[in-house]
């Protein structure tokens, strides 16, 4: 227990509360693999200690105690100073050892796991950058040895039976190293994955429990207006209350439906337009005297775009009902809901005496500029025409 409790002292060395989740995984990997390091390099020392090969352990001992500042860069400075100082280092020592130890000694087969560290640590697209430099430093080095091989520009002074050794040890640490790396790497990263599953789950509640208080808050201001409405001797104020009564519950409707469902993302549109025209209907006591006809497939909308559309739907047939109705047919309103890839075509249609021609001109003129000004919230191409009665088109992008 306490070297554990002190193993974690040496990782989180630099982690900071201001760190995100990833900053600070990426924090703790940098200082597991110096560990895993310098453990190579303490090994290492070993080795050739008992070996007789006294050549290379000052080349050790000095990538260790260097190297070993990567923490000090963590703490004082951060995960990108910490980076660069480790690879640097680890390029400059691989050079000098590579040289001297010559090609046969397998000693580039560390190169594959301090590039698969490398990727690992650096492999997001915030620090795609320093990726990219590391890599062509990494490039470069590997270069310098290849040249250094080809020049002879420091002779092998190790026996063939030395150097044998040589190898087997390169070989067994390379693929500890490997497997180290990895290990370190997968551990950090399920560590990460649950905690951003924590604070997913969390904020999904949070969302949750926001939508639920804004549909009762909503709730609560339709009651008022309605009790406003009833208690009100003018038929003008009553108009105007039931439309404000609408237009609230068409946005509580939404909130309603995306905590239904537990989804804070997208709603079930055509499950909205039904349940909005049924409150609509009755809300204006037309139950029995008008036809809405809704061909809409079943698909899923944002809900940045589901508020305003909705409105929009709120608009159109609270218009139709007030001024489309003519004494010699009954009323009928279409709805058509269509989706082509993230295209979404929505129109809107009545069977009355279409623009310019209602009851109110400048009633009817209000809701159109609402329907305008809603529709350019989203970004939408809209059109406005008479056809045997009004006609709205809107398309919209999604995504």
């Amino acid at each position: 227990m306490p070297f554990k409790n002190f193993f974690n002292q040496i990782v989180n060395i630099g982690v900071r509360e201001s760190y995100l989740p990833w900053e600070v995984h990426l924090t703790r990997k940098l200082n597991s693999i110096l560990l895993i390091a310098i453990f190579n390099l303490i090994f290492g020392i070993v080795v050739y200690t008992v070996l007789g090969y006294y050549t290379l352990i000052i080349d050790l001992f000095l990538a260790m105690t260097i190297g070993s500042f990567l923490l000090l860069f963590n703490k004082y400075f951060n995960y990108i100073w910490a980076s660069y100082w480790f690879f640097i280092v680890g390029y400059v020592f691989f050079i000098s050892i590579n040289l001297k130890l010559g090609k046969d000694s397998y000693m580039l087969l560390f190169y594959f796991p301090v590039v698969l560290s490398l990727v690992q640590l650096l492999g997001r697209k915030e620090l795609i950058k320093h990726l990219i430099i590391l890599g062509i430093l990494c490039i470069v080095s590997v270069s310098i040895i290849a040249v250094g091989f080809i020049k002879n520009w420091v002779p092998v002074i190790f026996t063939p039976e030395s150097m044998n050794t040589i190898m087997l040890v390169n070989i067994i640490l390379s693929v500890f190293t490997a497997v180290a790396f990895v290990i370190v790497v997968v551990i950090e990263s399920v560590s990460q994955e649950r905690l951003i599953n924590k604070m997913l789950t969390e904020k999904e509640i949070l969302l949750s429990e926001v939508f639920h208080r804004v549909k009762n808050n909503m709730n609560i201001v339709t009651s008022l207006l309605s009790l406003k409405k009833n208690n009100s001797d003018s038929a003008e104020v009553r108009d105007a209350l039931e439309e404000c009564r609408s237009r609230v519950f068409s946005m509580s409707l939404v909130h309603h439906k995306i905590f239904e469902r537990e989804n804070v993302v997208d709603l079930n549109f055509k499950d909205y337009i039904n349940e909005l025209m049924t409150e609509l209907k009755i809300s204006f006591g037309q139950k029995g005297e008008v036809d809405i006809i809704i061909d809409a497939e079943e698909f899923f909308v944002e809900l940045s775009n589901a508020i305003p559309c909705g409105l929009i739907l709120n608009e159109f047939v609270t218009n139709s009902f007030k001024y489309a109705r003519q004494p010699d047919k009954k009323l009928k309103v279409n709805i058509t809901l269509k989706k082509s890839e993230n295209l979404i075509f929505l129109e809107l249609r009545d069977n009355g005496p279409g623009l310019n021609n209602g009851a109110d001109e400048k009633a009817n003129t209000l809701g159109i500029e609402l329907m305008k000004s809603l529709s350019e919230q989203i970004n939408g191409e809209y059109s406005f025409k008479n056809d045997n009665g009004l006609v709205f088109q809107l398309k919209f992008r999604q995504g």
